[in-house]
């Protein structure tokens, strides 16, 4: 999968939906919303996906497998038990592949975040669940996961798939 392509396919869903939701509330067409709003839609939609488009650029310019983990920021009074867990499995996968991966780390709180969703789209709401690792290269979504801490070795397994 690539994640520029679910990049755009997630903006071009949104865009849709909100020309939808004001031509239903305005209670006139979708082109007439695009006629007189058009440039709203488009401002709106671009500032909610600047932040997202420079992320997916930045992990789409890495050369080398990128562990991404989207996660709840530790200094949230509700901390993640979960993500706190995992921590430890990417450290060790840190350790054993160094220089030879990069790992992204995101907070979910922050804008680019939302790439939680976007990764994470079609889903039911009760499986969207904080941490989402994935193992990213060359701009190709290998492997996504959610809700769980995995364990290292698997992280290994993917990341030496993507290093053959």
């Amino acid at each position: 999968m690539d994640l520029q392509k679910i990049l755009n396919e997630h903006r071009q869903s949104f865009k849709i939906r909100l020309v939808e939701s004001l031509a239903a509330k305005h209670s006139i067409s979708s082109d007439e919303v695009m006629e007189q709003f058009g440039d709203r839609v488009d401002n709106m939609v671009g500032s909610r996906y600047a932040p997202l488009e420079q992320v997916v650029e930045a992990i789409c310019a890495v050369p080398k497998p990128v562990l991404l983990n989207i996660m709840r920021d530790r200094q949230r009074e509700d901390t993640c038990k979960i993500c706190l867990a995992n921590e430890a499995n990417i450290r060790v996968v840190d350790e054993k592949y160094g220089d030879s991966i990069s790992i992204f780390e995101i907070s979910e709180d922050s804008p680019a975040g939302a790439l939680y969703q976007v990764l994470f789209q079609g889903a039911p709401d009760e499986d969207k669940k904080v941490p989402l690792t994935a193992i990213i290269h060359n701009c190709d979504v290998k492997r996504v996961w959610a809700g769980k801490s995995v364990d290292s070795s698997v992280y290994a397994s993917r990341i030496k798939k993507a290093l053959a």
